[in-house]
């Protein structure tokens, strides 16, 4: 199978594959925002992964496998995301992007009170209130308020920590008997095993310029 050290052209929005591991590679993390990921970044700039809904920044090693399937993102005109080709697998889906569209959706609208929460899309990069992480364009998220001046965006891994981490005083899961089935799949991808560095722009600019403007 056609591994990263072997790519002819740059790629973006894939799915990868590495051992058991199977991740999403958005591209390569510059000053200016992501570009695609060529195999002369292979161990020199850092690749934006995404993971169980959460996204990093990783050094890859060029042994990871291209496995020909592609991103689907939200655009203004679907909320919908997952794999391109692999739509009947909801593991891959939740294995990239951690929960699948109707499991966000529906988390969504039971929460709802009045206006918010509500999924949202963004044609550039923002950043979420929470973890302070990028949160590149097009990419799920939810905004919890309209009040932008006290932190209303909130990515995924965001939104999933802030529900888990609610349970024991909240009482969501008897305040809200529908969401039992959805808090469980939530408290599975809290013990997954994070791997590279939240991605943030702290971390970037600390990177010297000569790897974010590497080509």
């Amino acid at each position: 199978m056609l591994t990263l050290n072997m790519l002819s052209a740059p790629l973006a929005c894939c799915l990868m594959r590495k051992g058991p591991r199977v991740f999403g590679l958005l591209g390569k993390a510059t000053s200016g925002g992501i570009t695609a990921f060529g195999a002369d970044d292979v161990s020199r700039s850092w690749a934006v992964t995404a993971e169980h809904g959460c996204l990093r920044l990783e050094r890859m090693t060029g042994d990871e496998e291209i496995t020909g399937l592609e991103l689907l993102l939200p655009s203004a005109m679907s909320y919908d995301y997952g794999i391109a080709g692999a739509g009947h697998s909801p593991a891959l889906t939740r294995a990239v992007f951690g929960l699948q569209p109707s499991e966000l959706e529906e988390t969504v609208n039971i929460l709802r009170n009045g206006n918010f929460p509500v999924l949202s899309f963004s044609r550039v990069s923002t950043k979420c209130s929470l973890s302070s992480g990028i949160i590149p364009g097009c990419w799920p998220h939810v905004v919890i308020s309209d009040q932008a001046l006290y932190g209303n965006v909130l990515s995924v891994e965001s939104f999933v920590r802030l529900l888990v981490a609610s349970l024991p005083h909240g009482r969501l899961a008897t305040r809200f008997p529908a969401l039992q089935p959805l808090l469980k799949q939530m408290m599975t991808l809290m013990v997954v095993q994070r791997r590279g560095l939240p991605y943030t722009s702290e971390v970037l600019n600390l990177t010297p310029a000569e790897v974010l403007a590497a080509k």
